[in-house]
């Protein structure tokens, strides 16, 4: 695998460029992904974006903690942030500069380099010249291809045209071919000659393709495969992006019939798909964290009235603190509302599980979320299969409501129920929940069998079977889990993986039958029960303890459980944490509850602060004191 970390300053294309190496890369036949370091950006800010190329699937989900390559797209930074932090001395160098790196004051890290691995070129100049605008990036990715041959400068250029169109197109692959030239003249080597360039594919190409993009645009697409007639939408990151998709295609007039409803708040976004689905009509929306905490009110009536909506869930903390990073937080509050709950592991299984979601709604008349983690899997570039449209037809039937308000034949949904009824109605919805248990494995083998991909069910094994520890999360954190498990395992460590994909209703049995044999279950957790714990980690245990036979572990070889809270309000979760959390497991040395990566220096401070003076502010504000320039941490 090779990885690139690209930093520059908003506004001067840094995602952008990351996006575009992974669109070079795929053009190769390579896999690829790349992803931004989101947060409170603002033009002129730093800002870091990740790429990763490589021959296979490329699982793991942490920032590039040790890159290959480094692109720094504005030199100030190299004084401001540590942007060499986790480079080793075989790292390559690019800079954008018209100055020579001897000259940039970091004679301290370039020594150690090999010879010929740092290259300045003056991309600025060379995207004023060729674009009239100073945004150095598709220079820069001209002069990486020259320097490291990750990619080819005619990939460099097709991913460009196929990005932008006419004069954009035109002067950023100028630029980029202008400093690939420059970077092998510095670098000694002969000037390539110029290829034809590839003609771009159109954009909107149709689906059944696999292609480079980005996961909130491949569930748009998915959702729009799956033929919605209404869609309402209120923006709040990190989902805005899907429903802007669904916008494009509704107006482009590739999803119709359907009407695309804006309103002024997630919770008028529930209450229209709420009417919508009454009516007779397929609907669907989106949300996440604050959001989905506004339209709570309106979740308990969608579900307890028995509506197929789907929705996807981009998971994002929940303030206060104000966080819109990355955590399950805002799915996890609401694990009880009635709705079906289940986590993508991948975009791949986020796009699939989004046309599983329809026909299992539709079944049990019952609202499904489909979670998906926010920003690490709705703002990452990856190689996505689409179906094609007669494929999600033949698997998906037209929508026939169980029930449905016809002028024609007037009904009352939603009449109040008093206390000689009230229990029934709940106990009929907690029969549906338990006959999802039932479909949800039918309906994932029934995709396999019609699209040839496994995604979906109940829970997801790997390599479990001789295993005497087992980890046990939820969502994208399961890939990283994954690397790590083979890296130990080639050490001799038994450890294996249980990936739970429907965590509402939840699979008690298919549980306890994937934990069977284990000696220790360690289960890794990104929302917090306060007063508590672990959420994910009490189900599991109930798993463990309640289960009848044949499925329960016998009296008194119980394995150990251990829950680690990871991961809160973005934190990367890294292999190398992982590393050392899984050889404390197994030796046992964990506690019952463990706080991956936890800075105890800070909270003692606050602690210390606390019981000194009555007045002691807020922590967070003091916390953030204590660190000082937080903005700098690359992971």
């Amino acid at each position: 695998m090779f990885e690139i970390r690209i930093h520059g300053r908003g506004g001067q294309g840094v995602v952008t460029a990351a996006e575009l190496l992974s669109a070079a890369a795929f053009a190769e036949g390579r896999h690829a992904q790349a992803f931004p370091s989101f947060g409170s950006e603002r033009t002129g800010a730093p800002v870091v974006a990740f790429c990763r190329i490589d021959d296979k699937p490329i699982r793991v989900r942490e920032p590039v903690m040790h890159p290959d390559a480094l692109i720094i797209q504005d030199p100030t930074l190299l004084n401001q942030v540590d942007v060499f932090e986790g480079a080793s001395a075989d790292a390559t160098l690019l800079i954008n500069s018209s100055r020579p790196a001897t000259d940039l004051g970091i004679a301290d890290f370039t020594a150690k380099m090999r010879p010929g691995a740092v290259l300045t070129v003056p991309a600025t100049e060379l995207a004023q010249q060729h674009v009239g605008r100073p945004v150095p990036n598709a220079a820069l990715l001209g002069a990486f291809a020259a320097l490291t041959g990750a990619v080819s400068i005619d990939s460099v250029v097709a991913a460009i045209c196929e990005r932008f169109a006419g004069k954009v197109a035109q002067g950023n692959a100028a630029a980029a071919r202008a400093a690939h030239a420059a970077a092998l003249d510095q670098l000694g080597r002969p000037r390539q000659e110029e290829a034809q360039p590839a003609a771009p594919r159109p954009k909107g190409t149709a689906p059944g393709q696999v292609r480079q993009i980005e996961g909130s645009r491949g569930v748009a697409e998915s959702v729009a495969l799956c033929r919605p007639e209404v869609v309402c939408a209120y923006p709040i990151s990190p989902q805005t992006h899907i429903v802007e998709g669904l916008a494009a295609l509704v107006k482009s007039g590739r999803l119709a019939p359907c009407e695309f409803v804006n309103v002024e708040s997630e919770f008028a976004a529930m209450s229209v798909a709420i009417g919508a689905s009454a009516a007779g009509a397929r609907a669907y929306t989106a949300t996440a964290s604050q959001g989905l905490l506004y339209m709570a009110e309106a979740l308990y009536n969608a579900s307890g009235l028995g509506l197929p909506i789907v929705m996807t869930v981009a998971n994002r903390a929940i303030g206060a603190p104000i966080n819109i990073w990355n955590d399950q937080s805002d799915a996890m509050s609401q694990r009880d509302c009635g709705w079906i709950q289940l986590y993508a592991e991948t975009n791949q299984e986020a796009l699939d599980l989004h046309i599983q979601a329809f026909r299992i709604a539709e079944e049990v008349s019952l609202p499904v979320m489909v979670c998906m983690d926010g920003f690490v899997l709705t703002h990452a570039h990856e190689r996505l299969e689409i179906p094609a449209q007669d494929q999600v037809d033949r698997f998906l039937p037209g929508y026939e409501p169980r029930q449905v308000l016809d002028p024609d034949d007037p009904v009352s949904i939603g009449a109040m129920v008093g206390p000689e009824a009230f229990t029934e109605v709940r106990y009929l919805a907690y029969l549906r929940q338990n006959q999802a248990l039932e479909l949800i494995p039918e309906v994932a083998a029934a995709f396999a069998g019609e699209f040839g991909r496994d995604s979906g069910g109940l829970v997801r094994h790997y390599r479990t079977q001789d295993a005497d520890t087992i980890v046990v999360a939820l969502g994208s954190v399961l890939g990283t889990i994954k690397d790590t498990v083979d890296e130990l395992r080639s050490g001799g460590m038994r450890i294996g993986v249980v990936g739970i994909t429907s965590f509402r209703p939840f699979p008690l049995r298919a549980v306890a039958q994937a934990l069977r044999g284990a000696r220790r279950v360690v289960v890794l957790e990104r929302a917090l029960a306060v007063g508590l714990g672990g959420i994910v980690s009490a189900n599991v245990r109930m798993a463990l303890s309640e289960t009848p036979p044949p499925q329960a572990v016998p009296a008194g070889h119980q394995p150990r459980a251990y829950t680690v809270i990871a991961g809160l309000g973005g934190r990367a979760i890294t292999k190398a944490s992982l590393h050392e959390l899984f050889t404390r497991a197994v030796a046992d040395k964990l506690e019952p509850l463990t706080f991956l990566d936890l800075n105890t220096d800070l909270v003692e401070r606050e602690l210390t602060r606390m019981a000194a003076t009555r007045r002691s502010g807020p922590a967070a504000e003091n916390i953030l004191r204590d660190l000082g320039a937080v903005a700098s941490r690359i992971g």
